[in-house]
Order: C-alpha cells, then sequence, then structure tokens
C-alpha cells in the first residue's frame, strides 16, 4: 500500500495545573509549563529526533501555550518551524476548567461520571466529546494528508481520541488509555485507509539523566 504516514502524537509537559490535578482545557487560563515541564520538553525533542533521526517532518501544536512551548522545543531540535492547528486543543471543561478533580470528585461524582461515561454531556459554556472528537480527527485527517512524518504537540484527550479512533475503543474505555505528560504515541496511516498504532505512551526519555539534564 506504498510507505505510511508517521504521526508522533507527544503530550505537552506538565503546568503547575498538571502536577496540581487542576482540569485546564480549551477557555481555561491557558497555563504555560513550569520549570519541571520545560525540562520534559527538551528531553521529549531529544527522543524525537531520536525516533524519527534524518527524516523530513513537519511539526504541528494546539494553539495552547504548553503544547505551543514543548511543539517549539521539537522544532528548534529538529531545526524546523511550527504550524499552529487549534483543532488538537484540549477539550473546554466550561464552568469546571480551573478546578481541581480531587474537588468535583467529592462534590459532583455524578456529574462527573457522566462526563465520563456520555459522550454527548457537556458543561455549561464547555464542549462535548462529539464536538471535539469531530475536530480532532479533522486535524488528524489533515495532518496525515501529506505523507511523511508530523509531530503532533497536543492533549491527553485528543490524544487517545486518535487512538480510540484508529483502534475502535468506545468512549467508555477510552480512559483506559495511559498518556502521560511529555509522553510519545505512534500511529502510522496508509492511503487505503489503513493504519496502526505502532507504541502508545512512551515516557522513557524522562528517566534518562542524559536527556533530562
Amino acid at each position: 500500500m506504498g510507505a505510511p504516514t508517521r504521526v508522533v502524537l507527544v503530550r505537552h509537559g506538565v503546568t503547575d495545573f498538571t502536577t496540581a490535578g487542576r482540569l485546564d482545557g480549551r477557555g481555561g487560563a491557558d497555563p504555560s509549563l513550569s520549570p519541571e515541564g520545560r525540562r520534559q520538553a527538551s528531553a521529549v525533542a531529544l527522543a524525537v529526533r531520536g525516533l524519527i533521526g534524518d527524516s523530513a517532518v513537519r511539526v504541528v501544536t494546539s494553539s495552547m501555550q504548553r503544547a505551543i512551548e514543548t511543539g517549539s522545543a521539537i522544532g528548534d531540535e529538529l531545526g524546523v518551524g511550527t504550524t499552529i492547528d487549534a483543532d488538537w486543543d484540549e477539550q473546554s471543561f466550561g464552568d469546571w476548567d480551573d478546578t481541581s478533580m480531587g474537588y468535583l470528585a467529592s462534590h459532583h461524582p455524578q456529574e462527573l461520571t457522566r462526563l465520563r461515561e456520555d459522550h454527548h454531556y457537556s458543561r455549561p459554556g464547555g464542549e462535548a466529546h462529539v464536538d471535539l472528537e469531530r475536530r480532532v480527527l479533522a486535524a488528524f485527517a489533515r495532518a496525515t494528508q501529506a505523507g511523511g512524518t508530523v509531530v503532533v504537540a497536543s492533549h491527553r484527550k485528543p490524544i487517545i481520541t486518535v487512538l480510540a479512533s484508529v483502534l475502535g475503543i468506545s468512549y467508555q474505555r477510552i480512559w483506559r488509555l495511559a498518556t502521560a505528560p511529555a509522553s510519545m504515541t505512534s500511529v502510522e496511516t496508509w492511503a487505503d485507509g489503513g493504519a496502526s498504532v505502532a507504541f502508545v505512551n512512551d515516557t522513557s526519555h524522562l528517566r534518562d539523566p542524559s536527556l533530562l539534564g
């Protein structure tokens, strides 16, 4: 079927919101990487370079600051510019943005369960999963159109949405897919519509002192 398009999905490094367990979706505070997150971004940039070698590559990021910063570190390491595609943004959690998961689990357990089980459910001012899925899969299709290798710096929900689509996983089970901060996940697609997942949630570079600096 010819050479596949390789898409390397990179989750952004941590922010202060990430380490505090606070939701930070599209429309929220849009925090920058923390010092630890910047170290993670540098490490994953080196890991991406080791993965793709001298292949021609494009780097795409969401429009959110932490993804832009992570993608910029990768682009700088590879010597290429980055392109912003806002359809790779994290889900908007509406009135829950900036709220801790611990608080939601204690005070709104039924609504939190509904958010995780009903792909049509959205918070006031927020976004349902079906809407996120529509834009993310459109962005994924655009990323694979030109062939070659594409690196996408994005967020947990968009990454697991791509994986769920490729693997045929239902929304209720999507949460079983692990995508840690600064992890790499690789998907290959072919012109005939075939696709395969090469690996998921590689964080080995975050345990390598030579990459963390």
